[in-house]
């Protein structure tokens, strides 16, 4: 049977991993966005067609940031059933511990899974532009190495969010992608258009990840707005989705 949301192929061939990014049709995932109960529900359905319980995600306070948490089970359920359960701020989390699952929101930012099949290390990464110019990916990268990782062993994956055509800079935001990212950033009439997939691509090769290792998908949140809601082009009226990933 098809399966309703987005899973990684770069990860089918490790058994012990729990992976997937929910899609519009399980409705809104963020609390504050809709009714506490249904966001739960949702989020329920969610766990349940990735085989796991909702309390066994944890769940940071996302504020475009760009700290990773390292968290383990006496974390477990943290903001996953209510917002006062969420964690310190943090834009990524990191475990090596099973039985517990990462979890991050997005709409149109970048939700990013990575796994070291070496030491069994996962994380959840919720890049917005803020956190990619504030350098979350080489950061990321720097935590694993805490636990012992290797960059060139780490499997990443790149969710859907905003592409290019619709992520749109201007003034003191676009001068600093120019001064940062110029090979992913055109501007036409003053406005900047920014690739944020392929600055993510870029930073990860950079760190050391094998570019055979970086899966990124094709999805965009405003082109492909019937499978994914986009804060962009719907506001607040549009559901985010949530990227979860976990060892068994």
């Amino acid at each position: 049977m098809e399966e309703r949301f987005y899973k990684f192929s770069s990860f089918s061939c490790f058994p012990e991993i729990v992976q997937g990014i929910s899609n519009r049709s399980y409705g809104e995932m963020k609390f504050g966005s809709a009714q506490d109960a249904e966001v739960i529900k949702n989020r329920k359905q969610f766990a349940k067609d990735l085989g796991i319980e909702l309390n066994q995600v944890i769940f940071p306070h996302q504020v475009h940031g760009n700290r990773i948490t390292a968290v383990g089970k006496a974390e477990g359920g943290k903001g996953a059933l209510e917002t006062s359960g969420s964690l310190i701020e943090a834009d990524g989390l990191i475990t090596a511990e099973k039985g517990i699952y990462l979890g991050i929101t997005t709409a149109d930012c970048l939700p990013i899974l990575i796994y070291d099949p070496a030491n069994r290390v996962v994380a959840a990464i919720h890049a917005g532009w803020r956190g990619i110019i504030d350098q979350i990916v080489p950061r990321a990268i720097e935590k694993f190495k805490e636990f012992g990782s290797d960059p060139e062993n780490l499997i990443v994956g790149v969710g859907p969010g905003i592409c290019q055509k619709h992520f749109v800079v201007k003034n003191e935001v676009l001068k600093i992608f120019l001064d940062r990212y110029p090979s992913v950033t055109f501007v036409r009439n003053k406005d900047g258009y920014v690739d944020l997939k392929k600055a993510l691509f870029d930073d990860l090769k950079k760190a050391g990840v094998s570019k055979d290792n970086i899966e990124i998908a094709d999805f965009c949140t405003v082109c492909d707005n019937g499978i994914y809601g986009s804060f962009r082009k719907e506001g607040e009226k549009g559901p985010k989705m949530i990227a979860v990933i976990g060892l068994k």
